[in-house]
């Protein structure tokens, strides 16, 4: 990986070099880190940032640090981990929680995992605008993969739930379904919503090099470049995920290979 750090006084159109892919920074006087971003085309963004961008932060920065990375997937997964690191001040006050409601994976006294509607966070798996959509989405994962309803919060009861006395729930509301079944069937339900195996191998092909994800357990561990370099994920959330599935429905055309891992 290639670094280039520029003071803010010698920053100007000639001194920023030209179509370069990777995460950008901008440093205080402190040598704090205020803010971290992703581009395709760094100098056009750093142009952009300095015609139109919020003059608080613009008067704090003094220095750029460019850090130079060759595929775009692999540039915003290390931009998440990087914000993750450092929490810069003005990323978070960018910000804006559009989604009210987000779905959590958690587990209960009895630790079988649950979904469960709360606030958003790094932790969120999908975010909803309205509480009725968060509770239509967990109602149709509940169904199609025969998850309890009341432990999903779907049902507000001391005793079991409905569908059991319809002999359709397996009694995990009760204790009875074996923890290690029901988990099975979560876990399929989790790869159905990021539309990955659990456990599998993820490749792409950008600007000629290959950009591999590691995914266990529903978690991303590690991404890089084929042959070239590794990262290894140290803040876990389900960001990667989303950021994966996002960049795969955007450019279909780049995802090479989906291998299973035992």
């Amino acid at each position: 990986m290639n670094i280039l750090i520029i003071k803010k006084k010698h920053l100007n159109n000639k001194t920023i070099p030209k179509n370069i892919l990777g995460i950008y920074y901008f440093i205080d006087s402190n040598d704090k880190i205020i803010y971290i971003g992703k581009s395709n085309n760094i100098k056009k963004r750093i142009e952009q940032h300095l015609r139109n961008g919020k003059k608080r932060m613009l008067s704090k920065f003094d220095k750029l640090k460019i850090l130079k990375l060759n595929t775009e997937i692999e540039a915003l997964l290390y931009e998440s981990q990087e914000i993750k690191r450092h929490k810069p001040l003005f990323n978070r006050r960018l910000r804006k929680e559009k989604n009210i409601y987000s779905i959590l994976q958690k587990k209960n006294k009895e630790l079988y995992p649950i979904y469960e509607i709360s606030k958003p966070s790094n932790k969120s798996l999908i975010n909803f605008m309205t509480k009725r959509q968060a509770q239509g989405f967990i109602e149709r994962i509940s169904k199609r993969f025969n998850l309890c309803d009341k432990l999903n919060g779907l049902e507000n009861t001391n005793k079991c739930c409905f569908k059991y006395h319809l002999k359709i729930c397996n009694g995990a509301c009760i204790s009875n379904e074996k923890l290690s079944e029901y988990e099975k069937r979560f876990n399929e339900s989790l790869s159905y919503i990021f539309k990955f195996p659990n456990n599998c191998k993820i490749t792409f092909k950008d600007n000629n090099f290959k950009t591999e994800v590691t995914i266990l357990n529903n978690q991303v561990t590690n991404f890089g470049i084929r042959n070239k370099r590794k990262h290894k994920i140290e803040f876990s959330s389900y960001d990667e995920l989303k950021i994966i599935r996002g960049y795969q429905r955007k450019y279909p055309e780049k995802l090479l290979e989906i291998k299973e891992l035992n």
